[in-house]
């Protein structure tokens, strides 16, 4: 991630993280590592909705923010909130860790 970043840097993170995401990744004690979960956060809600980019998504339409109890609460817009209409996707379960190089994320989706 730290690569990406110095070599694409803006265009980067316009293309996949959302105004919000950004400034948080400003503010954060450690933006590379901030900026790995929330890739992975997005990229695994990507694959658990089982589609590809001929779906017409873009990944500034998932916003990961921070839950109640700071739990990683993922928001849906645009066409990735009409294909969890669809498919009666009533919330998406996310679960990030990192630890020094390595980040991991797991998502789910919750219908009914």
């Amino acid at each position: 991630m730290r690569d990406v970043l110095e070599t694409s840097g803006k265009l980067f993170m316009d293309k996949v993280f959302t105004p919000w995401e950004q400034q948080r990744a400003e503010t954060h004690h450690d933006t590379v590592a901030y900026t790995a979960m929330i890739f992975a956060a997005k990229e695994a809600i990507f694959k658990t909705f089982g589609i590809d980019w001929h779906f017409g998504v873009q990944m500034t339409e998932i916003e990961v923010r921070d839950g109640e109890y700071g739990e990683p609460t993922p928001v849906l817009t645009g066409r990735f909130a009409e294909l969890a209409t669809e498919r009666q996707v009533s919330r998406v379960l996310l679960s990030l860790s990192y630890d020094g190089d390595y980040v991991v994320a797991v998502a789910a989706l919750s219908g009914g």
